[in-house]
């Protein structure tokens, strides 16, 4: 799949995910910088990139496992674009 095609998924998909997530103890919110997210939650658990090209810029994909949650953030020019916060599945 092409960086656009996953680029168009993200966008279309943003009216069924969350709008804003805990991370740490601050709420991190879609247009938050990264600085305030490191402020709030550190360094990611996992920590995905994804290369742009002529059409999209690149994207970063945040992932912060928690003891029972797990907050994915997709961040496109150093802000948050979308929010993910999802239960963990316990084995």
């Amino acid at each position: 799949m092409t960086c656009r095609w996953l680029w168009i998924l993200v966008l279309a998909a943003s009216s069924v995910q969350a709008q804003s997530a805990l991370v740490g103890k601050k709420l991190i919110s879609r247009g938050d910088s990264i600085d305030r997210v490191r402020d709030a939650g550190g360094k990611p658990d996992r920590l995905d990139r994804i290369d742009g090209d002529g059409e999209t810029p690149p994207m970063q994909i945040w992932t912060y496992q928690r003891r029972d949650r797990t907050v994915t953030l997709w961040v496109v020019e150093d802000r948050i674009v979308q929010v993910s916060d999802k239960a963990s599945s316990t084995p």
